[in-house]
């Protein structure tokens, strides 16, 4: 038989009176099949043990005794594979502090009762699993630099503490959020779930976890590989099959993102050869296209299960906080070292593609995490595709300290001004269907923000008048709209492994 995971272990519980005893039975019986062994700790006060007392929720309830022999005082956390804060109240009277005689109580004695200072140096220690349910993340408020950037979930009752300390809330439909070294869980409920969590973080090599998506990580076996990025509000159905067709032929494995990781929806009428595109005033699909895209947004067709289970963005960069964010300094260091991170994950792919339709007007185009995805490959010198309202992306990912754009001298195409709805720009909510919601005309004119975003040295191309447009200046191959995305994918093709790689065409 396998060896259990925390053979030879040890796991040290903090507790108080109000414990829940539901959740310490279930880290005993967890930790125990798991192979470690626990110790219940607390502050005992000089004595040699102290008698602890359960929560009750009846009237008529007796409460439960917990006897414990183990002062915190007295251990050192390094001895310990994994540290748990209990549930309930528990931690609220391990803050419980004193101040010297004759002094008036001061802000800074909160940082000094002994759970508090054991709890610190667990996790100034990175080899240590710290966890900590329902409200157990009230012991590290009063010391929230530990707590500022870091990934939980907790009760309802202590969020607006967690958050005003510099947590992250992050929903969890498992209950229990694993940020490394740190594993939360909402209620004493999770109990078990979070004690196998912390069991998992225990054995695993460090770094135990990281956000890179599974499949970013799994090995594959084309030659090439490509990030695909697609609105969950709808993608113009052509200017997704044509450049995956060139990925496809070329032997590429293609993965695809979502801002959020669902599913993304082809806009209806991409795949109805009869509609007439106002600005054109004829169909730009025709029959053979309108059955691929139809093929590509079914879930139940080989080429639609390709949509299914996209890498969500969300989970695998992180998002920048806001100035005003609690312990803000402690936030942007953590956010610039899961940037780093995530842009070190992109080193498996050779180039990432920004696929059109209206949808990207709304959670792609000002997208602080697309930006960053883009200032990735940019920094790789990789190059990167966009087609259509896709390309606005690329005009404002920009870096926060010089906020100077990556186009600003380069030629660039897209959305010309003669392509524009005046009325009808409207968004998907799902699969076959829209958002009850028509905007009219687009929020911008996407050429006149390419125009100055190219500035001073480098021009809009719009190709107006001429069937296709097409612009490759490297990195950047840029397609205006639906007819270019075929040719945008062979150029995009071209630019990865082209002998040499092709870095100018269309100008």
């Amino acid at each position: 038989m396998p060896e259990p995971l925390l053979a030879n272990r040890k796991v040290a519980i903090l507790v108080e009176s109000e414990f829940v005893p539901d959740e310490l039975a279930a880290y005993r019986d967890r930790f125990a099949a798991h192979g470690a062994e626990v110790h219940f700790v607390s502050r005992l006060w000089g004595q040699s043990e102290n008698t602890f007392l359960s929560d009750v929720t009846e009237p008529d309830q007796t409460p439960e005794a917990l006897t414990v022999t183990l002062d915190l005082e007295a251990i050192d956390p390094d001895d310990y594979a994994a540290v748990i804060m209990a549930a309930n109240y528990t931690s609220c009277r391990l803050r419980y502090f004193e101040t010297p005689d004759g002094q008036a109580v001061s802000a800074e004695g909160v940082r000094t009762p002994p759970a508090v200072r054991f709890i610190r140096k667990a996790m100034m220690n990175p080899a240590i699993v710290k966890g900590f349910l329902c409200h157990g993340l009230w012991i590290l408020t009063p010391m929230p630099e530990l707590l500022a950037g870091r990934r939980v979930i907790c009760h309802e009752v202590v969020l607006a503490d967690v958050v005003n300390a510099g947590g992250i809330y992050t929903p969890s439909d498992s209950g229990v959020v694993i940020d490394n070294d740190v594993v939360t869980g909402r209620s004493y409920h999770e109990a078990g779930a979070m004690a196998d969590a912390i069991a998992a973080q225990v054995a695993a090599p460090q770094p135990r976890a990281s956000r890179t998506p599974a499949r970013v990580a799994a090995p594959t076996q084309g030659a090439r590989r490509v990030l695909v990025v697609v609105s969950e509000h709808g993608f113009w159905g052509e200017e997704l099959v044509g450049p995956l067709r060139h990925y496809d032929r070329a032997g590429y494995h293609v993965d695809i993102c979502t801002p959020t990781g669902r599913r993304p929806p082809a806009i209806t009428v991409s795949m109805d050869p009869d509609y007439i595109d106002p600005p054109l005033g004829r169909s730009v699909t025709t029959p053979e296209m309108a059955a691929l895209v139809r093929d590509l947004d079914d879930p139940a067709h080989p080429q639609g299960r390709r949509l299914m289970d996209p890498i969500d963005l969300s989970a695998w960069f992180p998002e920048r906080p806001y100035w005003s964010a609690p312990q803000m300094v402690r936030a942007m260091e953590r956010y610039h070292a899961d940037l780093e991170a995530a842009r070190a994950d992109l080193a498996v792919y050779d180039g990432l593609c920004l696929v059109g339709g209206s949808g990207p007007i709304v959670d792609m185009v000002n997208n602080q995490r697309v930006h960053d995805l883009i200032l990735g490959f940019l920094r790789a010198d990789k190059p990167i595709a966009a087609l259509c309202y896709g390309v606005a992306c690329l005009a404002f990912a920009r870096t926060i300290e010089d906020r100077r754009s990556i186009l600003a001298g380069k030629r660039v195409t897209g959305h010309c001004l003669e392509y524009d709805y005046k009325n009808g720009t409207a968004f998907m909510r799902g699969r076959g269907a829209w958002i009850d919601f028509n905007m009219g005309p687009p929020p911008y004119p996407l050429e006149y923000i390419l125009r100055d975003a190219t500035a001073p040295d480098g021009a809009f191309i719009g190709n107006f008048g001429h069937p296709t447009s097409v612009i490759v200046d490297w990195p950047f191959v840029t397609g205006r709209s639906t007819p270019d995305s075929d040719l945008t994918g062979e150029m995009h093709v071209a630019m990865i492994e082209g002998t040499p790689p092709l870095r100018r065409w269309g100008w």
